[in-house]
């Protein structure tokens, strides 16, 4: 990376720190609100509105005025969005809206700043620079969501005013970082006579690859880790005891965005980005069975084995996808392409409520497992059709 490319990063993992700092605050919220357990995910799933409804509009906006417009008030936004959540202590609502910002925040600025991250690189890149972009990109993402539980998580067991402080700091450090940022240049060219309406923007040559592999995929970069982030530490809450759920709660949070390191190896193991989509499905029903065993066992200390697999999976399927989807994409729709994809991923984040839901007509235990085979459903459909693309 470029120092330009370093300063936008530094905003990217500013962002994705935002996002999760509440994240292990959940259980503090419950107790505090006295929320149910579908309250409780519901907390954290609120944003995934805010998300979708940015990621619709937003790529299309940075196609037609350029990335600044839409990055730098984005992103002082998310500082915002820590001072509300302040104020969602004592109160569902500022809580709800909070999150909610913090969706719009984060669909808008990871989407977008991943696009003009590439047009900040000095010089065009071919396959193995895009793979070597996309994987910074998502390390600097993925620490970033791993430091907002482990800092808030730690500091709940040991600071006064933990659902304060920890949102000051965050705020603090946005402040700080888009000072930085304002001096970014612009890399897109306005486009006054581009339609503002909705538009996946996969190029016609490329739909159906990306809407019957990259899509499918991308549902999982998200769908793996909320689940370790929101769903397992509310569901073995009784099981973990004491006054040790919420610290339990921030390292599980920590150890599943922090494994993304351990994509690095598995991607270049795979030799392809596509290669790296399937084993990383595969890595990811692996977390679920982890998880699942534990839930039924009541041994929640097997939870962070399964954040290693479901962190690594993730963070596997967001490198892959990025380079895919940076490979079909032009000047013209690389806004509006990684909006999509970034659509896709974000819809994942629903996961811990529909594993909250299906137990409501069947069970925890249910929900996992019909979850758990619908993955390796996916895993396999791909596996089949890479086997149906190879050359005879």
């Amino acid at each position: 990376m470029n120092s330009r490319q370093r300063i936008l990063a530094a905003g990217l993992f500013v962002v994705a720190w935002g996002t999760n700092v509440s994240t292990p605050l959940i259980l503090r919220y419950q107790d505090r609100l006295n929320l149910s357990d579908l309250g409780a995910v519901g907390i954290f799933t609120i944003y995934v509105g805010g998300i979708l409804f940015s990621l619709l509009f937003a790529g299309r906006l940075s196609d037609r005025f350029g990335r600044r417009p839409l990055v730098l008030p984005f992103t002082a936004a998310s500082g915002i969005a820590s001072i509300i959540l302040i104020y969602g202590r004592n109160s569902l609502l500022p809580l709800f809206v909070g999150r909610l910002l913090l969706g719009a925040v984060s669909g808008a600025v990871l989407s977008v700043g991943t696009a003009w991250l590439t047009e900040l690189s000095s010089t065009p890149l071919d396959e193995r620079g895009r793979v070597s972009l996309a994987t910074l990109t998502t390390l600097v993402i993925y620490i970033g969501f791993g430091v907002g539980p482990i800092s808030s998580a730690v500091y709940d067991k040991f600071g006064p005013s933990p659902l304060v402080v920890p949102f000051l700091v965050h705020a603090a450090a946005t402040a700080a970082v888009l000072v930085a940022m304002w001096w970014l240049p612009e890399t897109k060219a306005p486009e006054p006579g581009l339609s503002l309406r909705p538009q996946l923007g996969v190029p016609a040559h490329a739909r159906s690859d990306f809407l019957t592999t990259v899509a499918p995929a991308a549902v999982w970069v998200f769908g793996f880790p909320s689940t370790a982030f929101a769903l397992f530490p509310v569901i073995l809450r009784d099981a973990v005891g004491g006054d040790n759920d919420v610290l339990v709660a921030g390292v599980t949070g920590s150890i599943t965005a922090l494994s993304v390191m351990l994509s690095r190896p598995l991607i270049q193991r795979a030799g392809s980005p596509r290669t790296a989509l399937r084993l990383a499905l595969w890595v990811g029903v692996g977390g679920y069975v982890l998880g699942t065993f534990a839930f039924v066992t009541d041994i929640w200390q097997i939870i962070p084995l399964a954040a290693v697999a479901l962190g690594t999976a993730s963070g596997t399927l967001l490198t892959a996808g990025l380079a895919i989807t940076e490979a079909i994409a032009d000047d013209s729709n690389r806004g509006a392409l990684n909006a999509t994809f970034y659509l896709g991923t974000y819809t994942g984040m629903t996961m811990p409520v529909v594993i909250t839901l299906l137990a409501r007509f069947w069970s925890i235990n249910g929900g996992l497992i019909l979850v758990t085979c619908v993955a390796a459903g996916v895993a396999l459909m791909l596996q089949v059709r890479s086997i149906e693309l190879e050359p005879a």
